[in-house]
């Protein structure tokens, strides 16, 4: 009986070290895409390291880009967001989570630095994730109205229930986007928690910005939408991508919704938030260029 005991006892110890090398049930591996992409960085004005710094930084943001913008169209924004009310919610989170850099290179072709690049190619795995946003952090807005006439102006008020950083959008019909927060005139985008952003504000008014809608030429009615997105941290977007709107003169250049989708993806969900908000534009009962 003694040694049938022990054997027993044995069995038990043995399934202990087991469980505690193996857990159970096991943990499941992060699922991650590995990509090969190209990092590179000027050389003017700044030294040889950090021109490697930001070439690997560079490479960092393309393999996120290549991972998680693969699938995404700006036809497929579009449905989706007119139907659930959600771009960002469209717009997954990606982090690189291991790399290796496979070779770094000085373009020195050109003997003048200032035109010499420094190359990083970089072997990335990306992770990408579509949940885990702040259910804390909303923004409420309001606009004077829903439905405007040509020529009329528009106001709109911006609260959040967090201190954030906010940028104001508008996406129009053939998916080109308009910048009219920040801009020239308006640099500070500073929201705090619980107060209330006007624009035009009185300090607008007083300098002569007003926000006048136009429907396109030959278009007696649009549909366009006002998308404005917070961080909780301040973030610049490319301003030479993003034309600024503010005074209604629009000249085909502007970046469209694949190019927005490139600087928030980097972005985690938990530190955004947005609201989407459509309205329409008639032409005048009188207005015969339609």
């Amino acid at each position: 009986m003694r040694c049938w005991k022990s054997a027993i006892q044995a069995i038990v110890l043995k399934l202990f070290i087991l469980q505690f090398v193996f857990p159970i049930p096991f943990a499941r591996a992060e699922e991650v895409t590995w990509v090969t992409v190209e990092g590179t960085a000027a050389l003017a004005d700044i030294s040889k390291t950090e021109a490697r710094s930001r070439a690997i930084a560079d490479a960092r943001r393309k393999a996120v880009e290549k991972v998680v913008g693969v699938d995404i169209s700006a036809e497929t924004l579009v449905v989706n967001f007119r139907l659930s009310g959600s771009l960002i919610g469209a717009i997954p989170y990606g982090r690189v989570v291991d790399s290796e850099i496979i070779e770094e290179t000085v373009d020195s072709s050109n003997q003048d630095k200032d035109s010499q690049t420094y190359r990083v190619k970089m072997k990335a795995s990306v992770a990408e994730e579509t949940a885990g946003g702040d259910p804390n952090f909303r923004l409420e807005a309001y606009l004077n109205r829903a439905s405007f006439r040509d020529g009329d102006e528009m106001r709109m008020s911006i609260r959040s229930t967090q201190d954030c950083y906010i940028s104001v959008f508008i996406i129009l019909e053939d998916e080109k986007i308009i910048r009219l927060i920040p801009n020239r005139f308006k640099t500070y985008n500073f929201l705090q928690a619980n107060e209330t952003f006007l624009f035009p504000d009185e300090n607008d008014t007083a300098l002569g910005i007003t926000l006048k809608v136009h429907a396109p030429e030959g278009d007696k009615a649009v549909t366009e939408t006002l998308y404005i997105v917070a961080f909780k941290q301040d973030l610049t977007f490319d301003n030479a991508g993003f034309q600024e709107g503010i005074y209604g003169v629009y000249d085909g250049q502007t970046a469209f919704i694949q190019d927005l989708i490139k600087e928030i993806i980097s972005i985690p969900l938990s530190e955004r938030a947005e609201k989407l908000m459509q309205y329409e534009i008639r032409k005048t009962t009188g207005d015969t260029s339609s």
